[in-house]
C-alpha cells in the first residue's frame, strides 16, 4: 500500500482541491487495473484517518468565539470560551443594561447554560448535536463519508409548542390523535372554513419554516389538523371524512369551489405544507403575519344576508338585522351564547333574524341549544 506523504494529508482534509480530487481524477483516467486498485487502497486509507481525526479543538484555550443574534428586545449570545469568561461576559451585560439603558434582566429567562443543554428562544429549541453518527454522501459527483452531527447546531420545533396550539384551535387530543370538529364553524360557508384553517396552518407553519425538524414536527399537527378540518365540513353537511375528502379531493390537492359575482367558478385551495419556501428570506414582508379574518369585508357580510339565514337560530326567510359590535375585545370574557359565538367565529357582526335581535337587545336570548329541535 502506498504511504500518503504528510503534506497531501492535511491538502486532503483541509483543502478544497486537495489529495482525495486528485486521486478522483487519477482513478479514472488509470488504465492498468492493479495501479487503479492501489490509487483505490490509498483513498479509503485517507478516508479513514479523516473519519478519526477531529474536525475541531474545542479545547484550545486560544480559540474564542462569541455570536450574538436579537429579535427585539430578546437576544441570545453563543461563547466558545471557559466557564469563568462566561460568567464575567454575563456581568458585565447585565449592568450595562441596568445602568446604561435603565432595564432588568429578567431572570426568568437569562441564564448560562452549556452547549449539551436545550436553549428556548423565540419559541425554538436551540441544540448541539455531537454524536459521531457517518453518513454516505456524494460530493462533486464522488460517493464518500462524513461525520455531519459533530458540534452541529440545530433549530428544532418544541412539541409543547404544537400541542398547546392544536389545544388552543380545538383540532383534537394530541396524545391520542383523535381529532374533533369545531361546532362554531358549522353556520360559515365552506370556502370561510378553508380560508380559517389554512391562515392557522400556514402561519404556525412560516413560523417555525427555519427548524430542521420542520417536516416531522409540523407534519403530526398537519394530520390532527386536515383530520379536524374534514370532520367539521363533515359536521356541517352530515357527512363523513371520507366522503369530504372524496368530495374536496382535485388530485394533488383539496379545493373548495365557489361561484363569484359574475358567475365565474373559482377554487379555494386548502393549504399545503409542501408549498412552503424552506429558504432564507429578507425584506420588509418577513415578520407580516397571516390575514385569518378576511371574513368581516362588505362583499363577505352582503354574501352572509343574502343567505336569508339567521346565523343564530337557523330561522329562513323574513327581516334580517345585522348586530355590530365595537371591538371582539370588549366582550373577550362575554358569558352570554351569542357572545361566545362571535368570539369563537372572530366576527364583530351577526345577522339576526329580527326577533333574535329584539331578545338580544332585551338580554332575554335563550341559548342556541333552545331552538335545537
Amino acid at each position: 500500500m502506498l504511504e500518503p506523504p504528510k503534506i497531501q494529508l492535511l491538502d486532503f482534509l483541509y483543502g478544497e482541491w486537495g489529495e482525495a480530487s486528485r486521486l478522483n481524477k487519477e482513478i479514472k483516467q488509470e488504465v492498468d487495473q492493479e495501479a487503479r486498485s492501489k490509487l483505490l487502497e490509498y483513498k479509503k486509507d485517507l478516508l479513514r484517518q479523516t473519519l478519526e481525526m477531529p474536525s475541531m479543538d474545542q479545547q484550545d484555550q486560544n480559540y474564542k468565539r462569541l455570536r450574538y443574534r436579537r429579535y427585539a428586545d430578546d437576544f441570545v449570545l453563543s461563547a466558545i470560551c471557559s466557564k469563568s469568561e462566561a460568567e464575567e461576559i454575563y456581568r458585565k451585560i447585565a449592568c450595562f443594561l441596568k445602568e446604561e439603558l435603565k432595564l432588568n434582566v429578567s431572570q426568568a429567562k437569562s441564564g448560562l447554560k452549556h452547549n449539551t443543554e436545550i436553549i428556548r428562544f423565540l419559541g425554538y429549541d436551540i441544540t448541539i448535536m455531537n454524536t459521531e453518527r457517518i453518513v454516505k454522501l456524494i460530493a462533486k459527483g464522488q460517493h464518500s463519508k462524513k461525520r455531519t452531527l459533530k458540534a452541529q447546531i440545530t433549530f428544532r420545533v418544541p412539541e409543547a409548542k404544537l400541542q398547546d396550539f392544536a389545544t388552543k384551535h380545538g383540532y383534537g387530543n394530541w396524545e391520542t390523535m383523535e381529532a374533533e370538529h369545531i361546532p362554531f364553524l358549522a353556520h360559515v360557508s365552506d370556502v370561510e372554513m378553508t380560508l380559517h384553517y389554512s391562515a392557522e396552518m400556514r402561519g404556525i407553519a412560516r413560523y417555525y419554516v427555519r427548524a430542521d425538524n420542520f417536516s416531522r414536527a409540523i407534519g403530526k399537527l398537519r394530520i390532527l389538523w386536515i383530520q379536524s378540518y374534514l370532520k367539521s365540513m363533515g359536521n356541517k353537511h352530515k357527512m363523513s371524512m371520507q366522503k369530504v375528502a372524496t368530495m374536496l379531493n382535485r388530485g394533488t390537492y383539496m379545493a373548495v369551489r365557489a361561484t363569484g359575482e359574475k358567475g365565474k367558478v373559482r377554487e379555494i385551495k386548502l393549504f399545503q405544507l409542501k408549498d412552503m419556501k424552506r429558504e432564507a428570506t429578507s425584506g420588509s414582508g418577513v415578520d407580516n403575519l397571516p390575514n385569518k379574518h378576511p371574513f368581516t369585508k362588505g362583499s363577505e357580510l352582503l354574501k352572509r344576508m343574502d343567505a336569508n339565514q339567521c346565523e343564530y337560530c337557523g330561522k329562513e326567510g323574513g327581516y334580517f338585522e345585522v348586530h355590530h359590535v365595537r371591538k371582539l375585545a370588549d366582550m373577550k370574557d362575554g358569558k352570554q351564547p351569542w357572545q361566545k359565538l362571535m368570539i369563537a367565529r372572530k366576527r364583530k357582526t351577526l345577522v339576526l333574524c329580527i326577533d333574535c335581535h329584539h331578545r338580544l337587545t332585551a338580554g332575554t336570548l335563550p341559548d342556541r341549544r333552545h331552538f335545537v329541535k
